[in-house]
């Protein structure tokens, strides 16, 4: 039978047990001894508490001073008491807020880099395209501006890397960011000495979770008791209440290891020698006493060289105050907490930190107090504004009583005695000193702030140059702030690129990444294409690199400048780089005018730009008239040149029926000459026949006639010898 939604919101006692004997096999088979690891994490938060303990102090305070209240319980009592307004005239978090939105201007971008030089360059990409993908989908402007303004007003801040799935249905990782709005429920390793506390051995968080959110996660705990320490008593008393407070540990165990240096030069560890040892003896065994044998012995490596060494893996364990309630192997070598320092510095080894407005808050404080002073002047000056005598009204009571609210003229006497009218009061002149006094504080604000000159010179100067540096001395003043939030923002990268491999897996998966030109491309991630496999996210080593210049507003200025020497000198330029011009006009319209002035830049550049194919050029109507006039002058020089053709074609024509015409009239002569002497041969040959056949016939009468004269000459001989 399905359950409905109803039957899961509690779970049958057995249910419950079989949860709870689950969770402890699996501690134990882990290894883990759960009173020693809570006990630890009790021994760690308390060390934290004691070494940072004057930091969050002085930090809640100067945020407290910034946003809250400048005045403290006394000072306002005092000024209740004397009838003084206590007056605030905040220029702290105006500062404030300007750093924390150049910062947000100035988006940081994270370049990828290979430690050993193997990686291709695909390969650099892809992980450079993920890291930005992960920053756009967690929203890292956020998640960075958060924790840049607690250590501008704190003194320190955090952010979180996290593993969480695509859906509560899906069993594909991803990787988060995780704005921390409350540093104070961060703890760091005190032994860690970077500005990011990455080489820390431990970090830990808290956080608040609702009841119904926590029986939802964890059914089996039946009875929980919030993870807190002794200064969550103190200040959130409101969360033991209908909330429960986890704590997330990451920490370093350490362990010695012994590492082999082998002949073909790779270095493996003692376990892994032993696995491949074994591999290797199988291998002789199974091709002994062959050539295949030795060839396979020869290229076994050997150990060249041992040494002894450590190594960590970090874990992760989930408590509340009596039970570890889930635990896991964190998948990176890089603490996932990374801490966005102030200002800090050491002393006798232990940190302190400072707020960017920490040294200017007795600066506010005179400027409060010169203000009030002179709003309790104009509060409580005299009233009075005629001096008189009270013969001078006698009859006119009524109108002096409000001379101020009187329509008209005043009516009053001389003095029967002095002969005086009244005298009109000079208005009411607030101390000078109390003026010289506020512009003092205003000044030692700016100067404290390191915005002396950017205020004192404006106006003086006109050129660029000098409006540049007046702005990069401004941002000097908070570098430091900038440089520490820089080195956190690139510890966040390295974990990110470690947590690459474990999340993305050896599985095909499909993915929207993010490229450098601002495109979303849709990659397949492990695509298998016969035996090859692309855009692979092997393991390897690499690191992060933050690219900064200087901050968004000098930038701008400086590019402002150059667009503009650029443009004076050669002005066919501008349709170049118009949208440029307008992107770093800090105008209302400022969209508007760089989409509008967009249409002036060449399509091929933008498309380029984009990532695509480059349209057919279009010419300008001058070049197309121009065009067309030469095709019209080409089509006519081509016309008389078909006509001479044409002619020379006709011509050639008329050449040749005149030769053949030539040739016919000389043939037919020739023809004629030929029969007319071919009759004369015909007639000469039958001449002659006639002529030799008249002979013959001739001949033949003559042979006959002697042949008959010779025939009767023989009758003639014979009948005579005949008796």
């Amino acid at each position: 039978m399905e359950r409905t939604p109803d039957d899961l919101k509690s779970l049958d006692p057995e249910e419950i047990n079989e949860m709870e004997e689950l969770r402890i096999d699996e501690l134990n088979k882990a290894g883990i001894d759960e009173g020693d690891v809570l006990d630890k994490a009790n021994k760690d938060l308390n060390t934290w508490q004691s070494y940072f303990n004057e930091n969050i102090v002085r930090g809640k305070d100067d945020m407290n001073f910034v946003l809250r209240d400048q005045w403290t319980a006394v000072e306002r009592s005092e000024f209740t008491r004397l009838f003084k307004p206590a007056m605030t005239f905040n220029k702290l978090y105006d500062a404030t807020k300007k750093i924390v939105g150049e910062q947000r201007k100035n988006k940081p971008d994270l370049i990828v880099r290979s430690l050993t030089g193997k990686a291709t360059q695909e390969q650099i990409n892809l992980r450079a395209d993920l890291v930005r993908t992960i920053s756009y989908q967690s929203q890292n402007d956020l998640v960075y501006q958060t924790a840049f303004k607690s250590a501008l007003m704190m003194g320190y801040g955090a952010f979180q890397v996290c593993l969480d799935y695509e859906a509560p249905k899906s069993f594909n990782r991803i990787i988060r960011y995780d704005i921390v709005t409350d540093p104070t429920m961060c703890s760091w390793d005190p032994t860690a000495t970077k500005p990011h506390k990455g080489d820390g051995n431990w970090c830990s968080r808290r956080y608040i979770f609702t009841r119904d959110e926590f029986f939802a996660t964890y059914p089996y705990v039946v009875n929980p008791i919030s993870f807190v320490d002794p200064y969550m008593l103190l200040d959130f008393q409101w969360q033991t209440r209908d909330t429960i407070c986890i704590c997330d540990q990451f920490k370093k165990e350490w362990f010695p290891l012994i590492i082999y240096k082998l002949s073909n030069g790779e270095v493996v560890t003692d376990y892994e020698w032993e696995k491949r040892e074994k591999k290797f003896e199988d291998n002789r065994e199974f091709v002994k006493d062959n050539i295949i044998g030795e060839i396979i012995a020869r290229e076994i490596p050997t150990i060249v060289d041992r040494r002894q060494t450590q190594d960590y893996k970090i874990m992760h364990y989930r408590m509340i105050r009596d039970m570890i309630i889930d635990f896991s192997e964190w998948p990176s070598r890089q603490l996932p907490i990374p801490f966005v320092d102030g200002d800090s510095y050491y002393v006798e080894g232990r940190q302190y930190t400072k707020s960017f407005i920490h040294e200017a808050r007795d600066a506010q404080k005179s400027l409060n107090y010169a203000r009030s002073e002179q709003m309790a002047e104009l509060k409580n000056r005299r009233r009075e504004q005629w001096i008189a005598t009270p013969d001078n009204i006698i009859g006119y009571e009524q109108q002096w009583r409000n001379p101020e609210l009187q329509m008209g003229a005043l009516m009053a006497k001389p003095d029967p005695k002095t002969g005086q009218m009244p005298i009109k009061s000079p208005a009411w002149e607030i101390s000078q000193g109390l003026f010289v006094a506020a512009q003092s504080s205003t000044q030692d604000l700016r100067e404290i702030l390191g915005f002396s000159e950017n205020e004192q010179m404006q106006g003086r100067d006109i050129s660029g140059k000098a409006r540049r540096e007046r702005k990069m001395e401004g941002s000097m003043s908070s570098y430091v702030f900038f440089d520490n939030l820089n080195q956190a923002i690139e510890q966040g990268g390295r974990i990110v690129n470690d947590l690459l491999p474990y999340v993305i897996g050896e599985d095909e998966r499909h993915m929207m990444v993010s490229r450098k030109n601002g495109q979303s491309e849709a990659v397949v991630l492990n695509q298998k294409m016969g035996e090859k496999v692309v855009n692979e996210v092997n393991g390897g080593e690499y690191d992060v690199e933050i690219d900064t210049g200087p901050s968004f507003a000098v930038q701008k200025d400086t590019a402002l400048e150059f667009l503009a020497q650029t443009i004076q000198a050669f002005p066919q330029a501008f349709p170049l780089i118009a949208d440029l011009w307008a992107a770093n006009l800090d105008v209302q319209f400022m969209p508007l005018i760089k989409e509008r002035l967009k249409n002036l830049v060449p399509p091929d550049i933008l498309a380029k730009e984009e990532g695509k194919e480059p349209p057919p050029k279009q010419p300008n109507p001058e070049q197309m008239m121009m065009q067309m006039q030469m095709e019209e002058k080409k089509a006519e020089i081509q016309n008389k040149m078909q006509k001479l053709q044409l002619d020379a074609e006709r011509l050639k024509l008329e050449h040749a029926e005149l030769l053949l015409k030539a040739q016919q009239i000389q043939s037919d002569t020739q023809l004629n000459i030929y029969d007319h002497e071919l009759n004369l041969e015909k007639a000469r040959v039958t001449h002659g026949l006639d002529h030799k056949n008249s002979e013959q016939n001739f001949n033949a009468q003559i042979a006959k006639i002697l042949a008959d004269i010779h025939r009767d000459e023989m009758k003639a001989e014979k009948s005579k010898n005949t008796p």
